[in-house]
């Protein structure tokens, strides 16, 4: 966390992974085990009935597909380098993928933001902004320790927050 004067900085932390991606992979690598076993077996069962070969390869190859996206998608994430700062009067987030070579920044006004949804749970701890012309996502959980202080400096400042996990009412748009 970067903190200087009235406002809130913070910077995602590139040692945080997600919760259970240890877990992830171990099942990524398995996965893709026993779908290069079952190729294996439909070469062998090819002789004998060769749409059954047909599908089962067809199986496998796409859950092998499947895995990697699902690796490519954790890798991207693990890549990406979020930087907050919030103001007495804007929101700027600010994210650097390092695997596209890409940098992109959104910015809302506080004073536009007709409430902040906030999910705290763990894994895919998130608020998200929103407001007349735009709907900005702040991922929070590569801040570790850092999403409480987020939620405490928008209730200082007047936005509504809305913590879904407790069910809070959606405040209705003002028109």
């Amino acid at each position: 966390m970067i903190q200087t004067g009235p406002g809130l900085k913070l910077q995602s932390d590139p040692r945080v992974r997600r919760v259970g991606s240890e877990a992830l992979w171990v099942a990524i690598a398995i996965g893709t085990v026993f779908s290069v076993l079952w190729i294996l077996v439909s070469v062998f069962v090819a002789p004998y009935n060769l749409y059954w070969a047909l599908v089962m390869a067809s199986a496998a190859i796409a859950f092998v597909l499947l895995l990697g996206f699902t690796a490519y998608g954790s890798i991207r994430d693990g890549r990406r380098r979020y930087y907050l700062e919030l103001t007495d009067s804007e929101a700027v987030l600010t994210v650097t993928d390092s695997l596209e070579k890409k940098k992109f920044t959104q910015m809302v006004l506080l004073d536009d933001i007709i409430y902040a949804e906030y999910y705290p749970y763990r894994d895919s701890r998130s608020i998200i902004f929103h407001t007349s012309y735009a709907r900005m996502e702040v991922p929070l959980w590569p801040l570790p320790g850092m999403g409480q202080d987020v939620v405490d400096f928008l209730d200082g400042r007047g936005v509504p927050v809305v913590d879904v996990q407790s069910d809070d009412p959606i405040p209705d748009p003002v028109s």
